[in-house]
């Protein structure tokens, strides 16, 4: 039962990720909220949730944080200057890693590298 939860939330995970892909312009931002509503766990199983990594090349530095983090991601800069991003907005995101679409655990970490706008 609890893995037919499982398996029924990530085909809707990624039915969502999968209908986002391939337009040509990034729709305006737009929160969607889902809940599901999984059986109690005995104990014995392990949950893991896994999201899709946004895609952050080329937006600015303190979008590309809110996105990430509003995925449940951390995030770790590199290439930020002499004395790092004083004005987040002041700086552009050149390159991510994993890829735009990777699944990812939730914590888990995405490295951006910048340069300055």
């Amino acid at each position: 039962m609890a893995l037919g939860c499982a398996a029924g939330f990530l085909v809707g995970v990624l039915l969502v990720v999968a209908l986002g892909i391939g337009q040509a312009q990034e729709p305006p931002a737009r929160t969607i909220t889902v809940v599901s509503r999984a059986p109690a766990l005995s104990g014995d199983e392990t949950v893991i949730t896994k999201t899709a990594v946004p895609d952050v090349v080329g937006e600015r530095l303190d979008v590309a944080h809110d996105r990430l983090k509003r995925a449940g991601f951390m995030v770790k800069e590199e290439d930020n200057g002499l004395f790092g991003t004083v004005i987040d907005s002041n700086w552009e995101v050149k390159e991510q890693d994993p890829a735009a679409g990777t699944a990812l655990e939730r914590g888990s970490t995405v490295h951006i590298k910048l340069d300055r706008r």
